[in-house]
């Protein structure tokens, strides 16, 4: 099944009516159009009819588009074409419109003849497109370029990315397993206005599957795949409690794919005493992270929606927390206890996995991950409710600075802000009533996530 967003191609031209005498131009325009689907087809699932000339043909398309639930609807108007023909598609659907406002040549010129001015003058009709997305209360976004301009497409491609997060987003299934850490007063979320809203379904998941499904696998299994972990990272704890671990890790996998979930937020502590668990599961979870299904501690949904908005633009997220502030560097070392992305490592084999030093459980510290995030631009994500109906977005720019790791038995970041010194930056994060989690993905994504959120009614806040 296709991952790619969903793009309906909707291309328009005034070619032949009571006025117009350019009919002979169609097998052009046409050819234009077919031109069109096959740039969107490079970032995106096409679905697009005929070229588009009268209203008749803008209903067949809104139906097209309807029944193949399209993400997005990209308009372009290879020649003028009457306002009322787009307004029929657009009345009659309802996903985001993407304007794009475009032409084949750089320049008209000197000996250019009417016909080529015919497959190149979009421009005379979109102001009047646009106009009418306004009177009709459709929001709209637009992108003018060049037909084979990089920087054009590029700014295409980033606005397709988003809503294919929207898509992404309200199909997602989040387990929760377990219940939020108590008395943690931003993870007291409504899961009902997170489904309105932003789009996960979260489905509680009783601990005890976990339980069983460890009981259930083989020692042969729990042996092999330690052999391959241990072949990949540095292990620093005994083989037996490494072991155990690999088959919570194994487990917690399991019940992820049996659930069909996208992602799981666990609270940690809830198998220490269970004698058939009895460890913590932060090695399993970070491994969880690195194998795309993102996971987040403590049963912060929110930041683990957050993460999975991350993981559709780039592929790979991770879950952290403030831990110090380093005054000297203008920096702060982001953490958190024994879990994150070995994905997002330094040098894969600089992973270390060692026992916990935070939690014991009955059957005593299990695994944890230890390791420094690898360095380059990195964008923090927060998602927050704010009351009634609002969402918001807090991102903030940076960069992650090479670290030596410290003894804690957990990966580590230090995280410059681009464009504020830390104590700025530290007053406008908590100003911006951001939560003590955040999601991490490597990437300067500010722009791409401002659209995702114009597109999911989200306010946003950019720190």
């Amino acid at each position: 099944m296709s991952t790619k967003p969903k793009v309906g191609v909707l291309v328009m031209a005034l070619l032949e009516d009571d006025y117009n005498k350019t009919a002979h131009m169609r097998p052009v325009a046409q050819k234009v159009a077919d031109h069109i689907g096959s740039i969107i087809a490079e970032y995106a699932d096409v679905v697009q009819p005929a070229l588009v000339e009268e209203e008749y043909q803008a209903e067949a398309a809104a139906q097209l588009f309807n029944q193949a639930g399209v993400d997005l609807i990209l308009a372009v108007e290879v020649a003028y074409t009457k306002g009322v023909v787009p307004v029929r598609c657009f009345l009659n659907t309802t996903a985001p419109v993407l304007v794009w406002n475009t032409q084949q040549i750089e320049f008209l010129p000197d000996d250019a003849d009417f016909d080529l001015i015919m497959v190149n003058s979009g421009m005379a009709g979109v102001p009047e497109m646009t106009s009418a997305l306004i009177r009709t209360g459709r929001p709209f976004w637009v992108v003018t370029s060049q037909m084979d301009d990089p920087e054009g497409r590029k700014e295409l491609a980033e606005i397709i990315a988003a809503a294919g997060v929207v898509r992404r987003m309200k199909s997602a299934r989040l387990a929760v397993i377990g219940h939020a850490f108590e008395g943690m007063t931003d993870l007291m979320v409504d899961l009902l206005s997170l489904r309105q809203f932003v789009g996960p379904v979260c489905w509680p998941v009783e601990p005890e599957k976990v339980a069983v499904a460890m009981q259930e696998l083989t020692t042969a299994e729990v042996k092999a795949f330690a052999a391959t972990e241990s072949a990949r990272h540095r292990i620093e704890m005994e083989p037996e409690q490494f072991e155990r671990s690999c088959r919570l890790a194994l487990a917690l996998e399991k019940v992820a794919r049996a659930g069909k979930f996208d992602g799981m937020a666990t609270f940690d502590q809830v198998w220490l005493t269970d004698p058939r668990v009895g460890i913590i599961p932060a090695y399993g979870t970070g491994r969880l992270c690195e194998i795309g299904i993102p996971c987040s501690t403590e049963a912060d949904i929110t930041t683990l929606a957050a993460m999975l908005i991350l993981q559709e633009l780039t592929g790979q997220a991770t879950f952290l927390e403030n831990y110090v502030i380093d005054f000297k560097r203008d920096a702060m070392i982001l953490s958190h206890d024994g879990h994150g992305n070995p994905a997002l490592a330094a040098q894969p084999s600089d992973v270390v996995i060692k026992p916990s030093i935070y939690y014991q459980g009955v059957n005593g510290f299990g695994a944890s991950l230890e390791f420094a995030y690898k360095p380059g631009p990195v964008t923090n994500l927060a998602l927050v409710p704010v009351g009634g109906k609002h969402w918001r977005l807090n991102i903030s720019e940076g960069e992650a600075l090479e670290i030596q790791p410290r003894p804690v038995a957990a990966p580590q970041m230090l995280f410059k802000p681009a464009n504020l010194n830390i104590k700025d930056w530290c007053n406008a994060w908590l100003k911006a009533g951001s939560p003590h989690h955040m999601a991490v993905a490597y990437g300067h994504l500010a722009k791409q996530l401002k659209v995702y959120a114009s597109l999911q009614g989200l306010e946003v806040v950019e720190i």
